[in-house]
C-alpha cells in the first residue's frame, strides 16, 4: 500500500494557518523549529503581559503550520510573565510522528534571558472514518446582534481580550455559568489556535461566578479539539467548578454559531488578589 493511500483518511490540515500565523505575529526564522513570537498588545493580557491563551495558541500555529496537521489537543504549564515590548522565542520538537498522529511538545522562552514562560504539550492529526458525533447541546442564548458588547479589562483598554469582539450572552453574579460570544478576524475564532486562545477567557468567566474582580496566573490549560466548521462567531459556555486554597478551576466548552460543539477546555490559576468589584479593569 502506498504511503499516500495508507493517509488517504488523515483529518486534513487546516486551511487557514498561514493567516492564523499572520493574526497572532509569529515570525518563522532560518530553523524550522524556532520561531519567534514579539509580545504586543494583539496577544497581551490584561496585566500588560503575554497572554496565556495566545502563547499557548502560538505554539499551536507553529506545530500545524510545520507537521501540516490539525490540532487535537493541546495542554501547558505557565511559568512566568513576559511584558509588552519583549519577544518570545518558540522552540518546538517532534517527539514522534505516525501515519496519522503527531506527538510533539512546544517551550516558550524570553528571547532575550532563556526564561521559560511556557511548556506545552500538543498532539495534531487524527483519522476520518465516518463515526463523529456529539453528544453535548448548546445553550439557548440571544445571537450576538443581541447582545452587549462586553467593556475593557484593562486600564488601558488595550489587550487581546479587548481586541477581540466579545459579547455578553448570559452572566448573572454568583451563578455558575457565564456565557459569551466572541470573533477575531474573518473566521479564525473557529480554527484550533483561535479556540486555543479563547478558552482562557475561562478566568474572566470565573470572576463573575465569584462577583468580584481578581488578579492572577494561570497554572495549567487544557483545550480538546471536538469539531470542525468554518464560524464567525464562536459560543463560550464557561462553567466555574471551585476556588479552593486561592486556586480556582473550571471548565469552558465552545460552539459554532449554529450549535456544533467545537472544543472543550479546562484550566486552573492561582488568584493571587482581589481587586475591587466586578467589572473593574484588572490592574
Amino acid at each position: 500500500m502506498s504511503a499516500e493511500a495508507a493517509t488517504s483518511d488523515a483529518a486534513p490540515q487546516d486551511p487557514h494557518v498561514g493567516e492564523v500565523i499572520e493574526f497572532f505575529g509569529l515570525q518563522s526564522t532560518a530553523e524550522e523549529l524556532r520561531w519567534l513570537l514579539p509580545v504586543t498588545y494583539d496577544v497581551a493580557g490584561a496585566t500588560g503581559t503575554l497572554h496565556g491563551g495566545c502563547a499557548l495558541a502560538a505554539a499551536v500555529a507553529a506545530l500545524e503550520s510545520v507537521t501540516g496537521r490539525p490540532m487535537a489537543a493541546a495542554s501547558a504549564q505557565y511559568l512566568a510573565r513576559l511584558p509588552v515590548g519583549g519577544c518570545a522565542a518558540v522552540a518546538l520538537d517532534i517527539g514522534a510522528s505516525g501515519n496519522r498522529m503527531t506527538q510533539a511538545s512546544a517551550e516558550i522562552t524570553d528571547a532575550v534571558d532563556g526564561r521559560v514562560i511556557l511548556r506545552a504539550l500538543v498532539s495534531l492529526g487524527g483519522r476520518q472514518l465516518g463515526i463523529d458525533q456529539t453528544w453535548t447541546t448548546a445553550p439557548d442564548v440571544p445571537p450576538p446582534d443581541s447582545c452587549e458588547p462586553r467593556g475593557p479589562t484593562s486600564i488601558e483598554g488595550r489587550s487581546f481580550t479587548d481586541h477581540a469582539d466579545i459579547r455578553l450572552a448570559g452572566q448573572q453574579p454568583g451563578e455558575r455559568h457565564v456565557r459569551y460570544w466572541a470573533r477575531l478576524n474573518s473566521t479564525l475564532a473557529s480554527t484550533g489556535p483561535g479556540l486555543t486562545a479563547l478558552a482562557d477567557l475561562l478566568p474572566s468567566g470565573m470572576r463573575v461566578s465569584l462577583d468580584a474582580g481578581f488578579r492572577g496566573s494561570s497554572l495549567d490549560n487544557t483545550v480538546r479539539i471536538s469539531g470542525e466548521a468554518e464560524s464567525e462567531w464562536v459560543l463560550l459556555d464557561i462553567e466555574s467548578d471551585a476556588v479552593h486554597n486561592a486556586i480556582g478551576n473550571g471548565i469552558v466548552r465552545i460552539y459554532s454559531s449554529d450549535g456544533g460543539l467545537l472544543a472543550t477546555g479546562t484550566q486552573s490559576f492561582a488568584i493571587t488578589r482581589i481587586t475591587g468589584p466586578l467589572g473593574s479593569p484588572q490592574q
